[in-house]
């Protein structure tokens, strides 16, 4: 490889499309992908009996953070076809995390609004790290601090799952890593923007598989609220 071609790159992109386009169509993409195995499984399969326990969500987590970061951060998988393999694995993993995740809510009216709410949160956050001043954008120490926060809350996480079992732990957490997902929304919206720093127009994969990401992260967050607000509300009878 010459010094002038990318380190990091997907399946040669067409020209005729700009590369912020390129990487909102395949984050929607990816979401339609999700959307419609939830309506496949949500109408033809029962899948009630795979209701996860909290720390599946803790490994969930660390499986796609690891997976993410081989996409992001070695040659293997920066590469096609090694990329794509990677990126079918995150989003079909995610998919099925959050179609088991919705088996504790009751109707689907809730998934509904659910799914609404997240766009709107993560249109948002596209929309603020777009267009809104630098000075008010999180920088690279910010990001650098949340991933410090991050793998301890994990640590805490994990602990509190195998030894203490309290909910209130798991909710701190949890909220946590949605806000995590927010500031990474932002995060990448600047740098698809050009407004952060310069990455090679070929990569865009990888920024459009961190946008998903944080959508499902945000998905699982408001499915798990949802199922606390409706405890005393049976959603089936509005349907």
């Amino acid at each position: 490889m010459s010094q002038s071609e990318p380190e990091i790159y997907g399946i040669p992109p067409d020209v005729t499309i700009r590369h912020e386009l390129r990487i909102y169509f395949l984050s929607v993409l990816f979401a339609f992908i999700a959307l419609f195995q939830w309506f496949l499984i949500q109408y033809l399969l029962d899948w009630s009996k795979y209701r996860l326990s909290p720390v599946r969500y803790g490994y969930w987590l660390i499986a796609t953070f690891f997976g993410i970061s081989v996409l992001s951060c070695t040659a293997f998988g920066r590469k096609y076809p090694c990329n794509v393999f990677l990126v079918a694995i995150i989003v079909e993993s995610s998919t099925l995390y959050i179609a088991m995740e919705q088996q504790n809510t009751k109707g689907i009216l809730v998934n509904v609004y659910a799914g609404l709410i997240v766009i709107c949160l993560v249109v948002t956050s596209i929309i603020y790290g777009a267009y809104v001043p630098m000075r008010l954008m999180p920088g690279d120490l910010m990001l650098s601090v949340l991933v410090a926060l991050g793998n301890i809350m994990l640590a805490i996480f994990f602990l509190n799952a195998y030894v203490f079992g309290s909910s209130l732990i798991y909710s701190i957490v949890r909220n946590f890593f949605a806000f995590v997902a927010v500031t990474m929304i932002m995060y990448t919206a600047t740098i698809i923007h050009d407004r952060q720093f310069y990455v090679p127009k070929d990569e865009y994969i990888f920024l459009s598989v961190l946008l998903f990401f944080g959508h499902m992260i945000l998905h699982e967050r408001v499915l798990t609220l949802s199922v606390k607000e409706t405890k005393t509300v049976d959603c089936d009878a509005f349907i």
